[in-house]
């Protein structure tokens, strides 16, 4: 619950200190005092939008800072370590936001710099503030389904989220179905494409380095002549009858035995003949090679046309392909990898179009389970409506839960119809009231007037509190436009609903005013030209005086007092008498 808060420089209020107990919280004064500007400061403490206006005149900052005592909430400790937050021994969190002139605000939990959204998920679990115009919210029927679902508790509120769960999969499933038909015609075209060019490579047979061994060959073919008459030539002065009287080969031999007779007298030219052996065998080679060269020109002129082709066919292809051989290679193995993706791909359709059919089957079973859970609730949840709504002077009032469903063609099949689905499954929800008896039932925003939306609300949130978790409530003039006997049985609700909540109310009515188990009174001061809220805790004594003053307007008289205290002393025996078990908050 919450124990303390503390207010700085938000609008009128310049410093403000509250301490907040069990049980119902009243805050009384003057119209324009600055009730409602303290119930915004605790929003914003909370996560709520912030305006920078909000900061006092003449200051540059404001501060909100809430300090709430934690009991067994398994859903808020839960988020507190999704959030890294560690909490001490006295199981206490502090939530505080900052705002700044210059447009910066800062947030801290536990001292710990927050985001505001890390505030707003804290504050939904830790307080519901009914703000005095939220009661508006009922005349909205896409807002009833949540009420009935709340009603339901944790193990609805499951049904519920596994129902969106599947809703969100089925959606995405066929969004990413329709886009692989949209594209369907593209990747037809590109498969088509890219099939024709790998194709187109493949059978060019291209090899690395063939390109250079091809221009090599064209060089040959193209000087084919020339090249054998050198090579003929060459040969002939080396091994056969050159130009010159005997060949190479033969002269050198001739050498080779003079010197080899000179060396059988003197030893110095041994060595000679040594190296003019080498020469003749290596000059042999180099004739037989010249030999064999010759042997392999072809002088066929259709054999350069075949080297010219296939060099102007790998030209063709790397004018679109790539500027080497290697890069055409390159090319068509990327190619061939984005031919696999696009069958994949439609691989990858009939695999989505098979999960969906299966998402779409739990779908239907848990949507019905949960159509069914609603309808079973709808009744309770009137009879409890009714029964409150009698109590807070309704009671000739009928409140109907009316569920509908819509049949559409890209619906889901439900027990032989193919309804429309959404997140919240496939109930519209909306509540019906007939405050005459004879009357038929209709929706809320025809009919209710400002209290009645006030009591159908208070009558909700009594219900809800059985089940709901969050420790406190807060309302800001729920009592709008009520009065007589609806304002005490209103007064009563609020007392019954503080015997298991904490509950912080701002009002104008005394009946609900002298329920209080804690009681303030806000109100504004003028000091220099400056104005100041200043808070106030009531004893005994000025509880009755507030309460004079709220049934008497201005003027206190002792009549005024005197039904002060009696209000006072009929409120202490309701709450003795009808105060139950108290939860720990």
């Amino acid at each position: 619950m919450l124990l303390e808060l503390e207010v700085n420089n938000i609008a009128v209020i310049e410093k403000l200190h509250l301490s907040l107990a069990k049980g119902l919280n009243i805050l009384t004064g003057e119209t324009g005092a600055g009730k409602s500007i303290l119930i915004d400061a605790i929003g914003l403490v909370l996560g709520e939008r912030a305006s920078f206006h909000y900061i006092r005149t003449g200051a540059e900052q404001a501060s909100v800072t809430a300090l709430f005592q934690l009991a067994d909430q398994p859903q808020i400790l839960e988020l507190l370590a999704e959030l890294g937050v560690e909490l001490d021994h006295d199981q206490q969190l502090i939530l505080c936001r900052e705002l700044n002139t210059n447009g910066k605000s800062t947030c801290r939990i536990n001292g710990r710099l927050a985001t505001v959204s890390m505030l707003r998920s804290l504050g939904r679990l830790l307080v519901d503030i009914h703000g005095q115009h939220e009661h508006q919210s009922l005349l909205h029927p896409k807002n009833h389904i949540t009420y009935l679902d709340n009603y339901g508790g944790p193990e609805l509120m499951k049904l519920r989220q596994l129902v969106k769960n599947n809703y969100r999969t089925y959606r995405s499933l066929q969004k990413q179905i329709s886009a692989l038909k949209e594209e369907e015609r593209e990747r037809a075209q590109k498969l088509d494409l890219y099939s024709f060019q790998d194709q187109e490579i493949a059978a060019a047979g291209l090899k690395p380095g063939e390109e250079e061994e091809l221009t090599a060959r064209r060089d040959v073919l193209k000087h084919t002549e020339k090249l054998l008459k050198l090579s003929q030539e060459s040969y002939g002065v080396l091994y056969g009858d050159g130009p010159t009287h005997g060949s190479v080969l033969e002269q050198l031999r001739l050498v080779v035995d003079w010197l080899g007779e000179a060396a059988a007298v003197d030893g110095r030219f041994t060595q000679m003949v040594d190296y003019l052996q080498s020469a003749f065998y290596q000059i042999e080679e180099i004739a037989r090679d010249l030999r064999a060269y010759g042997d392999t020109l072809d002088l066929n002129p259709a054999a350069l046309m075949e080297v010219e082709d296939r060099l102007y066919a790998i030209a063709q292809l790397k004018r679109k392909y790539g500027d080497s051989i290697q890069e055409i290679l390159a090319y068509q193995a990327w190619v061939q990898g984005e031919i696999e993706k696009l069958e994949q791909s439609t691989a990858s359709r009939a695999e989505l179009v098979e999960r969906q059919r299966v998402i779409k089957a739990k779908l239907s079973q848990c949507a019905l389970h949960l159509s069914e859970e609603r309808h079973k609730l709808a009744a309770q949840l009137e009879g409890k409506v009714r029964a409150e709504l009698a109590y807070l002077g309704m009671e000739k009032t009928i409140f109907k839960v009316s569920l509908s469903q819509e049949e559409a063609e890209d619906g889901i099949p439900i027990n032989g119809k193919m309804l429309a689905v959404g997140e919240n499954g496939i109930d519209g929800v909306e509540f019906l009231l007939a405050p005459n008896p004879g009357e038929e039932p209709k929706p809320l925003s025809r009919i209710a007037s400002g209290g009645e939306l006030s009591r159908i609300m208070l009558a909700l949130k009594n219900i809800l509190a059985s089940v709901d978790t969050i420790p406190t409530m807060i309302f800001d003039e729920i009592d709008a436009g009520i009065g007589g006997r609806s304002a005490q049985a209103v007064a009563e609700r609020l007392a019954s609903l503080a015997r298991i909540r904490q509950v912080l109310c701002v009002t104008h009515l005394p009946q609900i005013a002298a329920m209080a188990d804690s009681h303030w009174r806000i109100a504004k001061e003028v000091t220099a030209g400056r104005t100041f809220t200043k808070l106030t805790p009531l004893g005994s004594g000025e509880q009755v005086e507030e309460l004079a003053r709220m049934l008497g307007g201005t003027k206190v008289t002792g009549t005024t007092k005197r039904h002060a205290r009696e209000m006072l002393n009929l409120a202490d025996k309701y709450k003795e008498k009808a105060a139950p078990k108290e939860r720990n908050l």
